[in-house]
């Protein structure tokens, strides 16, 4: 069973592959060196800019998809670790409220019956991370143009940042609702049940052993 140190171990791992992207990111921004363009004398300055560009736009690519990796290899494990199976998404799609809905949606759907939800206020990352999804599937089916993804009154730099954040805000919003609280809960019906049972019990001996002057029933009372 999925325990808290099981969550924030794994919620932690997919935050540093998260980093390790934004940290190349970071280092992709930076002036690239056009003199391995230029000692060819083929390309004119703008392009070469084109050139840089279309590099930027495969990266952009690539790291949609790794992070789109990162969080179904994150919920996938914590599915696995919950249910102690693997995740079965024919299987599950057989549910007819799940019949509509991506991998990742039944993926949420399932969690949030046992674990795992967003914060209160942040439920619109649930929706948010689907998009996201639906940009990495439309990458695939378009040669992995970067292009095709980008919004209106948005260049690639921006569009990336945009799926980057969301993934970011996603993974820290996710919330483990300690099950445990759950079991206290059914221990402690399970104890009073217990309780009134002994003390129904009790009073019962009591009255057969006052009904009858029993020297037994002081003797275990007192010891």
């Amino acid at each position: 069973m999925l325990t808290k140190e099981d969550f924030k171990k794994l919620k932690k791992e997919a935050k540093l592959e998260i980093a390790l992207i934004e940290q190349e990111d970071q280092n992709l921004q930076q002036k690239t060196d056009s003199s391995l363009y230029e000692k060819d004398k083929l390309w004119n300055d703008e392009e070469i800019g084109e050139l840089i560009q279309k590099r930027k736009e495969r990266k952009y690519s690539s790291w949609t998809i790794e992070l789109c990796t990162i969080i179904e290899d994150l919920l996938n494990q914590l599915y696995q670790q919950t249910y102690q199976k693997k995740f079965n998404s024919i299987q599950l799609m057989k549910t007819p409220a799940y019949r509509s809905l991506s991998n990742i949606e039944i993926l949420q759907a399932e969690l949030k019956n046992q674990h795992l939800s967003l914060k209160s206020g942040e439920e619109k990352f649930e929706e948010e991370i689907a998009k996201v999804f639906q940009l990495r599937n439309k990458l695939i089916h378009s040669n992995f143009s970067f292009a095709s993804i980008i919004r209106e009154n948005h260049d690639a730099k921006q569009e990336f940042e945009s799926i980057l954040d969301t993934v970011k805000k996603y993974r820290k919003h996710l919330k483990y609702n300690q099950p445990e609280n759950r079991r206290m809960h059914d221990t402690w019906s399970f104890t009073t049940k217990e309780v009134l049972r002994i003390r129904s019990g009790n009073n019962y001996e009591q009255s057969i052993h006052g009904n009858y002057g029993s020297k037994s029933s002081y003797c275990h009372t007192c010891g």
